[in-house]
């Protein structure tokens, strides 16, 4: 019984080899120099988060979710290098 769907495997063929961005290090290979842009960026989307304002709370609670990663990353980061 042949079907006039597209096979679905072929469907996304073109994308398995997309060549992918590059990763941010993990905390525990983080410089100084990267805690630092992520404080940047984490002040950037806190700064967006509080700007939003009450009618987007979508967009607000998008932004303090982003804030909240970054904040993760710099924490998890300094606890790794004060260790002995």
């Amino acid at each position: 019984m042949a079907s006039n769907q597209p096979n679905r495997s072929s469907q996304w063929r073109g994308q398995r080899n997309a060549p992918r961005p590059p990763r941010s290090p993990a905390p525990s290979q983080a410089s100084p120099n990267r805690i630092g842009q992520w404080r940047q960026t984490y002040e950037r989307y806190k700064n967006l988060a509080e700007s939003a304002g009450a009618g987007d709370e979508v967009t607000r609670e998008g932004y303090w979710q982003h804030a909240e990663h970054y904040i993760r990353m710099i924490h998890e980061a300094e606890a790794l290098q004060a260790a002995p």
